[in-house]
């Protein structure tokens, strides 16, 4: 996403960035994760807790000495706790133990957040035994503002302690990492080296490729003999999502080229995925995809790829957390069967990158009131799918944030594939690109005949105000692989439309806008579920089926009507010829981007 802003961008961002932490399979429990931590104690370290255990612990009582909030649980006192702690460390070295029950000061300035940075710290909360969502959904909310205030910052650790008990975390963007209870009397010199350890690896987190100049940021990318430095000029967004891509887009220059602005994507990607970086400069240069510039991995100071790789690959779910059917997250289509394996870590190895590009756009809500430049970007943007789909790859994601206007049109005859497009482009000219090729699928992977398995990438990685109505419902057969991602483009159309702030006054709860946002963007828990209930009676309603008086609060949204009425109508035969057509009368790909294109170009000629 590029070319954010506040106004813009909260249709999108409600449904794309839940405020929620996915934790159902995305917690592992290890047994090597103590001592993993007692491993990274530095001589000083030695030497520190060698004289802490001499000050402080009676070894024949086997308690800690004039630690009062340790006696029991009911004088637990977490301040008092970590002052007790922090006092070990004053002759030398303070540690940087953070209460998160001290609420931070609020800042939407990541940028500006990152200059008043004074260095990695360790999350402490209270330790409730069992450790179950509700208990450590507090931490990992911290865990999640620290990861989206710090830009530099890999992952976050943590302590969650008791007045007998501690244990220990780790927040990445795959998931969470929790050690077992450790008994802080019974095993004083573990708790010791495990908190000096976990000190050192929170210094570790800090990503060395990015640095503060007291002017700017920059990001240097280090590759053999290729050196660059690249000044950040703005931020455009960041995706906060966890477990997710943390991704984040900024406007920089080439230091050397200052002239010239790019657009340099920072992720953490799958590494079972696509590489987004290579897909792109296969296809850089087709109509309607975005220009590739370069891409790299982030180095660590040794060189090696910045991964959430940790303690080996045998971590193994949390039993806590194997999945609650209460969660909206939770995926009733895996509910397993007397016969089906126990359910998994789903924790994925994921490899920080960057990708540069050369263009900058603006999003669609931008240009609402000018429905000929929304249906021509949805137009373009299409077709840029389609030279996507023609490369080999599916795209499998789209939404709101992945159209993007260009700032001027680009003629046609820039790109390589515009006498192949399956229409002409529309004034012989370019005025918009689909992105964001993180979760393509190579088409070739994709298993052809007639019951054609859905990626299971779609329902977890997808967002789901914009995932078709048969994905929603979790289909596993249809005929056409594109057909559900054109679906997804009516959906971006829909809420771009219809997205509207209430007037303040006589805001008709019949309205098409208030019912687009009631069944798109319901509030409290559960949200997909009621996104996936609302979604074909919308396409009824929306198609004019269902025989409903239709009425709009903003005069804006009326000059979308005939082109939704008409799109929703043929995506609801699609959808029901689906679910009984022969294979022979299963529409193909070639016919669907040729309808849908025929449906838009139709509405854009009628605009006067």
């Amino acid at each position: 996403m590029h070319g954010v802003n506040a106004e813009d961008t909260d249709a999108s961002s409600r449904a794309e960035h839940p405020s929620e932490i996915s934790f159902d399979t995305h917690v592992a429990l290890s047994d090597r994760f103590v001592p993993s931590l007692c491993s990274r104690n530095a001589p000083d370290d030695i030497l520190r807790i060698e004289r802490i255990l001499l000050e402080h612990y009676d070894p024949d009582q086997q308690k800690w000495i004039g630690w009062a909030w340790a006696k029991d649980q009911k004088s637990f006192k977490l301040s008092d706790a970590l002052q007790t702690l922090n006092s070990f460390c004053t002759e030398t070295e303070f540690l940087p133990l953070e209460d998160i029950r001290v609420e931070l000061p609020r800042s939407d300035e990541t940028i500006s957040d990152s200059k008043r940075f004074l260095g990695p710290v360790i999350l402490c909360d209270e330790l409730i035994s069992p450790v179950l969502v509700d208990s450590l959904q507090p931490f990992a909310a911290r865990a999640k503002l620290h990861l989206s205030r710090w830009m530099f910052l890999q992952h976050v650790y943590g302590i969650l302690l008791s007045g007998s008990s501690m244990v220990f975390i780790r927040l990445d963007r795959a998931g969470v990492v929790l050690s077992n209870e450790i008994d802080i009397h019974q095993n004083p010199k573990v708790i010791l080296q495990a908190l000096f350890g976990c000190l050192a690896l929170a210094k570790d987190s800090l990503d060395a490729s990015i640095s503060w100049t007291g002017d700017h940021f920059l990001f240097a990318r280090r590759e053999g003999n290729q050196s660059s430095d690249y000044i950040l000029e703005e931020p455009l967004f960041h995706n906060p999502r966890i477990p997710g891509s943390g991704a984040r887009v900024f406007l920089v220059h080439d230091e050397s080229n200052p002239e010239t602005q790019l657009v340099l994507k920072d992720w953490w990607r799958d590494n079972d995925a696509v590489d987004e970086g290579k897909l792109l400069c296969e296809v850089s240069g087709l109509f309607g995809l975005p220009e590739y510039h370069s891409h790299w991995t982030v180095g660590d100071a040794s060189g090696d790829p910045q991964t959430t790789h940790f303690i080996g690959d045998s971590l193994l779910l949390h039993p806590a957390f194997s999945g609650n059917k209460d969660n909206e997250n939770y995926d009733h289509e895996r509910e397993q069967s007397e016969d089906e394996t126990p359910v998994e870590l789903e924790r994925r190895l994921l490899i920080h990158s960057r990708l540069l590009s050369t263009v900058r756009g603006e999003h669609l809500l931008k240009f609402r009131n000018s429905p000929r430049v929304v249906l021509n970007a949805i137009h373009d943007a299409i077709l840029g799918h389609w030279s996507l789909f023609e490369a080999g790859y599916l795209h499998d994601d789209v939404s709101y944030g992945n159209i993007l206007v260009l700032p001027s049109p680009m003629p046609a005859a820039y790109y390589g594939n515009y006498s192949k497009l399956p229409v002409p482009p529309l004034l012989d000219q370019c005025t918009a690109i689909l992105i964001d090729f993180d979760t393509a699928i190579p088409i070739a992977e994709l298993t052809q005949g007639r019951q054609l398995l859905r990626p299971k990438t779609k329902k977890t990685q997808g967002t789901a105000v914009y995932m078709s109505t048969r994905i929603m419902e979790g289909s596993k057969t249809f005929g056409s692989w594109a057909q559900d991602d054109l679906e997804s483009f009516l959906w971006v159309l829909i809420v771009t439309a219809f997205w509207v702030k209430p007037p303040s006054s006589g805001y008709a709860d019949w309205s098409v806008e208030h019912t687009m946002k009631i069944c798109l963007f319901p509030d409290g828990p559960g949200k997909d579920k009621c996104i996936r209930d609302h979604k074909l009676s919308l396409l009824v309603a929306l198609s004019g089926e269902s025989h409903r008086p239709f009425s709009y609060a903003d005069t804006a949204s009326c000059q979308y009507h005939e082109v939704i009425k008409k799109w929703c109508t043929y995506s609801l035969d699609r959808y029901f010829t689906s679910k009984k057509a022969r294979e022979e009368k299963i529409v193909r790909d070639e016919q669907i981007y040729l309808d849908v294109l025929g449906i838009l170009r139709e509405a854009i000629a009628s605009i006067p």
